[in-house]
């Protein structure tokens, strides 16, 4: 199972189904396996394209609906109330996306590893394996 991040969103819908995209390319690589979303990571997708226009919200609607998205609940809250302790323990917290550590939280409580352009969001998470597709 592979676990989405937002920037997989992000490049998807930029990409507009441009084979060589590199986001892609790592879809294409990872069909075997099935793809999720993570609400926060839909909600901070919806955002961007809603502060775009209303047009731009209903696209990326339409995609998301090709995906299944996974809520958050008791077992994702567990894994992520353990993610944000060791990093304030480590004193590794601070300057983080909380959002990051949700979508982190979700691929754990999964088992799935978790694609995204942005790996050193991810640095210092134990037992998340993260997938870089590069940009």
């Amino acid at each position: 199972m592979i676990c989405a991040d937002t920037t997989v969103l992000i490049d998807e819908f930029r990409a507009k189904g441009n084979p060589a995209a590199p986001v892609n390319r790592a879809l294409l690589q990872h069909s075997g396996e099935e793809l999720v979303i993570p609400i926060v990571a839909a909600g901070e997708f919806l955002d961007g394209a809603a502060f775009v226009s209303e047009q731009r919200c209903q696209e990326a609607l339409i995609l998301l609906r090709q995906r299944r998205t996974i809520a958050a609940g008791l077992e994702v809250a567990e894994h992520y109330g353990r993610i944000a302790s060791k990093l304030r323990a480590a004193k590794a917290l601070a300057g983080r996306s909380h959002n990051e550590l949700w979508i982190a939280a979700t691929a754990r409580s999964l088992g799935a590893r978790l694609l995204t352009r942005n790996i050193e969001d991810f640095h210092a998470i134990n037992g998340l394996e993260v997938l870089s597709y590069g940009k």
